[in-house]
């Protein structure tokens, strides 16, 4: 599952009042192949629509995260986080534990 950090939920909500989205918006995660290569491309959209019944819903200081199952179950674990110093948002793997 993707969890999101509370410094990327905040850089949501601030996206989202700029834009004068409801306050109801989530954060949508898509992932697609990348052709020829085995990896995803993971992309990130503002959705003002409610999460699907297949949706996994992740919610960081009232922030909602939503992701499809299958996706959520194929990348697993990871985290969400927003750099300043980059203006990016970021997915990162935590670290293996021994």
């Amino acid at each position: 599952m993707i969890k999101m950090t509370v410094r990327a939920a905040q850089e949501v909500k601030s996206l989202v009042t700029s834009k004068s989205l409801p306050e109801t918006t989530i954060l949508r995660v898509d992932a697609r192949p990348v052709q020829g290569k085995n990896e995803l491309r993971l992309t990130l959209k503002l959705d003002t629509k409610e999460p699907e019944p297949d949706d996994v819903v992740e919610s960081t200081a009232g922030t909602r995260l939503a992701i499809d199952e299958t996706v959520a179950a194929a990348l697993g674990d990871m985290k969400l986080d927003f750099s300043e110093d980059s203006g990016n948002f970021i997915f990162e793997r935590p670290e293996p534990t021994a």
